[in-house]
């Protein structure tokens, strides 16, 4: 299985927008107007899925272009020689992992701004040390943020190198007085949590977390349904635009179907579609959100759904024989595995809505599964406007 395949949208890139433009790696679409964008990434699904022979609407825009990133999470560095270091938090500059130093941006939450540029002043304060990836010392990683559009609670979640501080209440006063002090506008922090992650990788979270302040989630509401989100809970990340893509969900939900939802995250997708489908079982590997779910279906009194922590592909092979004609895919970037396909290639399941955000690996699932499921239609929806990143809804039938 191979998803090496490139998926390139050329632009010369110039604008006076953004003081980091186009250093950072964040954004690559700054110089170019937001319709313009959108037509670029049609044309762009258009060619990949040629092999396909399907055609491609018009991309969904974003109903908020700016500002509507919720979710922040941005590396820590050093610059400067000897005695005479700072800290610098920001995103990677492109093809790198030199960190560029944020003081502000276009397309995140401007509250989370106000905490980013708060934070790099506390880790002054405080004289916490910065995590060294060649030497492998070091404390702070990572910064991560999550807001709630509907609440407008944030908790923040440093990505450390080593355990337990001591100290903690006393530190999280100081930070807490100095985003008080910088002003936020309309956001509350809930809560300030230490994730633990001391191993050699890329891969940002570790799998211990330690509450310094507050609690460890935010409530968040969207459309008629309200969710618990942790440090590690997948949810979209632009709230806005978050309804189109699981309306587009729920419209290729038969009525009254038995459905799973594999990676089902916090379950916000399962909610979105309980009010049509006859039941819903979603399933994720990750207790954190497995929790997070449940604790949304029993606030949310939701009685047609239940979630289960478990492997997709070992669940699968049994509950796709259990009447479960409907299927819901939300894969990571890398998309779904080869036992995976052969697994639906052999299964009992007549629908499979696959939700990707990543079009290339979509492409190669969409040609392995043919076997079996024909595409019936790719439909773009533009969840990271002014970057070349592309959210998709295919539905397949067999």
């Amino acid at each position: 299985m191979d998803n090496r395949e490139p998926m390139v949208l050329n632009v010369k890139k110039k604008t006076d927008n953004c003081l980091h433009f186009p250093l950072c790696g964040g954004c690559n679409h700054l110089d170019m107007p937001y319709e313009e964008q959108l037509s670029l990434k049609r044309q762009a699904l258009t060619d990949l899925f040629e092999p396909v022979n399907i055609s491609i609407p018009p991309v969904i825009k974003s109903p908020e272009a700016w500002y509507y990133r919720h979710k922040v999470q941005l590396p820590f560095g050093v610059t400067g020689k000897g005695r005479i270091k700072q800290p610098v938090l920001g995103c990677y500059e492109k093809s790198s992992h030199r960190v560029v130093d944020q003081h502000m941006c276009l397309i995140q939450d401007q509250d989370c701004t106000t905490i980013v540029n708060s934070v790099r002043k506390w880790v002054m304060d405080t004289g916490l040390t910065i995590y060294n990836e060649k030497s492998g010392t070091g404390f702070l990683r990572h910064l991560l943020l999550r807001r709630g559009n509907g609440t407008g609670e944030i908790i923040i979640g440093f990505i450390t190198n080593e355990d337990r501080l001591k100290g903690t209440r006393n530190i999280s006063r100081m930070l807490l007085e100095r985003i008080e002090k910088a002003g936020l506008k309309g956001s509350k922090v809930v809560g300030i949590i230490q994730n633990i992650n001391s191993r050699f990788t890329n891969v940002v979270l570790g799998n211990d977390e330690l509450l310094w302040w507050g609690r460890p989630y935010i409530k968040e509401k969207m459309g008629d349904w309200h969710y618990r989100i942790g440090l590690s809970t997948f949810f979209q990340v632009n709230p806005f635009q978050t309804p189109q893509l699981y309306n587009e969900v729920l419209n290729h939900v038969p009525e009254g179907a038995r459905v799973l939802d594999c990676y089902c995250g916090a379950g916000s997708i399962a909610l979105w579609v309980s009010k049509k489908a006859g039941y819903v079982l979603g399933i994720d590997e990750n207790l954190s959100s497995i929790k997070d779910a449940r604790a949304a279906a029993s606030y949310n009194r939701a009685k047609n759904l239940a979630f289960k922590q478990g492997d997709v592909e070992k669940e699968l092979i049994t509950l796709s024989r259990n009447d479960y004609n409907c299927v819901i895919f939300d894969p990571p970037r890398a998309g779904l595995t080869e036992r995976l396909i052969n697994s639906l290639n052999g299964s009992a399941v007549k629908r499979i809505i696959y939700v990707s955000c990543n079009p290339v690996t979509l492409k190669r699932d969409i040609l392995l599964l043919k076997k079996r499921f024909s595409p019936v239609s790719i439909q773009a929806i533009d969840m990271f406007p002014h970057t070349e990143h592309i959210e998709c809804v295919a539905l397949l039938e067999a």
